[in-house]
């Protein structure tokens, strides 16, 4: 009976160590294809800064192509689970709010994961079957849910007429540039993007620029 117990808690603590593992090499993978996209790094330089020896990418992966894929849905899998709360939060507040609570909270998520639109940025470099990849399995339909929210405050007066799609592109970029460039605002600005009273005044400006009741 011992003996059973002591097993499965080894088991336990072996999955525990190769689930930190690949969490590791995971967040290891977002930086450096977030920076240097996926032509630019080897599995060699991901598995150093993880600090973990090259032969467990292989291990828990296989290939590069197979550690880029998921990166991708993990990197998704947390935004998409960020989308259905966000989506929760819009049911319980007043219409008028419906604009304001949106965008905030996808600030907040793109302040919290800037890496998030620099993988994106670098997957947009080339027309590869990553990108062909990466629109069948998540864009398409994330961006179908993202314009029925656009749409509804459209329809309320919430937010500007026109082409719902590309007013989608205009808030992505205005909301996420500052901290897909923030070393860049900080030497001009002396200001830290990700301080609350940035983030403050980052939502308050996104607010009034996209809740206008105006054409484009």
């Amino acid at each position: 009976m011992n003996e059973n117990r002591e097993k499965k808690v080894n088991k336990r603590s072996e999955q525990g160590r190769s689930q930190e593992t690949k969490s590791k090499i995971l967040n290891a993978a977002l930086i450096e294809f977030a920076s240097a996209g996926f032509e630019g790094v080897s599995t060699r330089v991901i598995a150093g800064r993880a600090g973990v020896n090259h032969t467990l990418i292989s291990h828990h992966f296989g290939s590069k192509e197979a550690l880029w894929k998921a990166t991708a849905e993990w990197l998704f899998g947390a935004y998409n689970q960020r989308f259905i709360e966000r989506n929760e939060a819009l049911k319980s507040v007043e219409a008028s709010d419906m604009p304001r609570v949106f965008l905030a909270d996808f600030i907040l998520f793109s302040a919290k994961n800037p890496d998030f639109h620099r993988f994106m940025m670098q997957a947009n470099l080339n027309d590869s079957e990553r990108l062909n990849w990466l629109t069948d399995r998540f864009l398409r339909s994330g961006s179908e849910a993202e314009l029925g929210v656009f749409q509804q405050a459209q329809t309320l007066g919430l937010m500007p007429k026109g082409d719902c799609l590309h007013i989608r592109y205009l808030f992505i970029g205005a909301a996420t540039s500052i901290f897909t460039f923030a070393p860049e605002f900080t030497r001009l600005s002396g200001k830290d993007p990700f301080s609350d009273a940035i983030l403050d005044r980052h939502i308050d400006y996104l607010t009034r620029l996209f809740s206008e009741n105006n054409s484009l």
